[in-house]
């Protein structure tokens, strides 16, 4: 019997996309700072402060799942489940068919087809967790991007928990 895999966040997948919120924040700030030291009217330079803060908090919402090494995704020998999105076991018996979105190291999506749709707790916790794991009619798919895995371990593990799982390229 195969050990379950547990997936984590990437640290370097939640930092790098707010490395781009940070810098424009910081250029918004030093321009604020720059129009105080200059005498510019104090609205202009109350709107640049708030874009800069605004910014800079968006980088801290984005970059803070780096520093959550919580266990995200589960694959096991019953099926798998994504704490991000319900946190809801689909048996690997309602699994028909995993395509690993674009392939090899970067990709960024694996699609499950599910032999019936998804159970509800998906569907509301996907409607609400900014595409975390989104369904179709019966296909779940779930963001790997963001994860300490390459996409082709998780088609592995797929491979070594459900066997009857059809693999699609």
């Amino acid at each position: 019997m195969a050990a379950p895999l547990e997936i984590r966040n990437s640290a370097s997948g939640k930092i790098l996309p707010a490395v781009g919120p940070f810098l424009i924040g910081g250029i918004f700030g030093f321009g604020a700072l720059q129009g105080v030291a200059s005498g510019t009217s104090g609205g202009h330079v109350l709107w640049i402060g708030l874009l800069g803060v605004a910014f800079l908090a968006l980088g801290v919402f984005i970059s803070r799942g780096a520093f959550d090494n919580s266990v995200k995704v589960t694959l096991d020998q019953r099926g798998f489940r994504d704490a991000r999105a319900g946190d809801v076991l689909v048996p690997w018996n309602k699994v028909r068919s995993v395509r690993l979105a674009s392939g090899g190291k970067g990709a960024a999506m694996l699609n499950f087809e599910l032999t019936e749709e998804p159970p509800d707790a998906i569907k509301y916790a996907a409607a609400n967790a900014f595409g975390l794991m989104h369904f179709g009619k019966t296909t779940v798919h779930m963001e790997i991007s963001s994860l300490d895995a390459r996409g082709q371990d998780l088609v592995d593990a797929v491979k070594t928990f459900a066997p009857h799982v059809v693999v699609r390229r």
